[in-house]
């Protein structure tokens, strides 16, 4: 190997490079080692470990099949704008309602004091300032900025959890964190995140407005529900409760060509929630949302699924029929 500044960086790529499956081929492997090398050769310190990363990140996408000419990472493209835009409409929804109940004086969980109020509204904040970010720089297509703040996302949301409540760590998902935060909610935004992280970059650019259609009919019905339904502990569903589901079927059924795709699409979805109240402990509260969700996700489905082959049907036929 040539040597280079840094030799910790020439350690890491070896390890790096050891993550490649004997089948991506020796030749690959040296054209892949010969490109960083001369690249960390000439960087700095931090440049020449973002290159390593690279290496490894795509050395792991190739054992695990997570590269874009396979089908799990197609899959993993296909549902990385939709879980990012999820979680964001998610974390945007938890920060309005935290605003309603700290500004609400008659809420029954806070005391008179300002101070007991504003920390955990903070702390609040900060949770949920990272998926509302991911999400908008996937909707503006800043792709490489929206992995970063997945990356923040997954590794902060625990941290400032953990520094901002300790003795509440382990509890059961139905107590609230704090200003309606739940367990249950930090672990949604955290793996909706891991699926944006895992998709292969260079495929992760959606082809269609289906992130943007999601992200509108959740936030317009979020408003509207809210606006509308009584504030209160008796609350329990919302907009985004109600609507993300429908629009979610919908997308998959717009953005896949083949039921298989959308099968797998739709596992990789429902994973955040499956894996949710397995990590919290709240198997118990699991059998009636994962009800209300598959049915109104089959419902969006099903019409978006229909609307789209009697459309291609139509086409047909008007080209068919053209002297």
């Amino acid at each position: 190997m040539t040597s280079n500044r840094h030799p910790l960086n020439g350690r890491l790529l070896r390890w790096a490079l050891a993550l490649y499956p004997a089948s991506y081929g020796a030749g690959a492997r040296a054209e892949v080692a010969d490109h960083a090398e001369r690249h960390i050769t000439h960087a700095g310190r931090f440049a020449g470990l973002r290159e390593v990363a690279g290496v490894a990140g795509h050395g792991a996408r190739v054992r695990f099949g997570l590269t874009s000419h396979r089908p799990l990472g197609r899959a993993f493209a296909t549902v990385a704008p939709l879980a990012a835009v999820l979680a964001g409409t998610h974390a945007l929804l938890l920060g309005w309602m935290a605003v309603r109940m700290a500004t609400d004086p008659d809420f029954f969980a806070f005391s008179d004091t300002g101070a007991q109020k504003d920390g955990p509204l903070v702390a609040l904040a900060a949770l949920v300032a990272g998926p509302v970010l991911m999400a908008g720089a996937v909707l503006v297509g800043r792709w490489p900025a929206a992995r970063v703040l997945a990356l923040v996302t997954v590794v902060a949301t625990p941290l400032i959890h953990l520094l901002g409540h300790p003795d509440l760590l382990g509890r059961s998902a139905d107590i609230q964190v704090s200003f309606g935060l739940r367990h249950a909610d930090l672990a949604l935004l955290v793996l909706n995140a891991v699926l944006l992280l895992v998709a292969p970059p260079d495929r992760t650019h959606p082809r269609s407005t289906a992130p943007r259609v999601v992200t509108t009919l959740v936030v317009a019905a979020t408003v509207v529900v809210g606006l509308t339904a009584p504030f209160g502990e008796n609350s329990t569903l919302t907009g985004f409760d109600l609507l993300a589901p429908v629009a979610t079927g919908a997308a998959v059924a717009c953005t896949t060509r083949t039921i298989g795709r959308a099968a797998l699409a739709t596992a990789l979805l429902s994973a955040p929630l499956l894996l949710t109240y397995e990590l919290i402990g709240g198997a118990h509260l699991q059998a009636p949302v994962l009800q209300r969700v598959t049915v109104l996700y089959a419902f969006g489905f099903v019409i978006a699924f229909g609307v789209v082959r009697l459309t291609g049907l139509l086409a047909r036929r008007s080209g068919l029929s053209r002297p």
